[in-house]
């Protein structure tokens, strides 16, 4: 005997062995639901592309911070980007919320950030469809006034 289905029918009987293949169907089963993700998941990222923002550079100048960043969106998109520049002491000196207009899936922004001391860090902290993004608040020391930003910029509210 080489498997328990050549076994006589009281035996298959008495010791549980069944000629049902119910391993087979959830097998299949699990194949099929995970291709049909993979093509929802494919399909999902194909028509709602990401929004990203990476810095290239920055510049540091006397009251300002030169940022310039990648961006990727779906073309004709307005996005938002949350930018800031801190200084040695990893504090906020300045910080703005940045309105890029829809034109080009992908495209170098230039903004220059205005501070309120000497920047030694410029970040892209993130970028989304509105205005409230899941990114750092803004850290100004308690007291000190926050630098009105040029517009597309909108500063923090303390």
């Amino acid at each position: 005997m080489s498997n328990h289905v050549d076994l006589p029918p009281h035996l298959q009987k008495r010791y549980g062995v069944h000629k049902s293949a119910w391993w087979a169907y959830v097998t299949i089963l699990l194949l099929v639901a995970s291709l049909l993700g993979l093509v929802i998941y494919t399909n999902y990222r194909s028509v709602k592309p990401s929004i990203a923002g990476e810095l290239t550079t920055f510049t540091v100048t006397k009251g300002a911070v030169q940022i310039n960043w990648k961006i990727q969106r779906p073309t004709g998109k307005t996005i938002y980007c949350a930018i800031r520049a801190q200084d040695r002491a990893k504090t906020d000196v300045g910080y703005a919320i940045v309105e890029i207009a829809g034109q080009n899936d992908q495209e170098i922004v230039t903004y220059e950030l205005r501070t309120n001391g000497k920047a030694v860090l410029a970040e892209v902290l993130g970028c989304g469809p509105t205005q409230n993004l899941r990114v750092p608040p803004a850290n100004f020391p308690p007291g000190l006034q926050i630098p009105d930003q040029p517009w597309p910029g909108i500063a923090p509210t303390p």
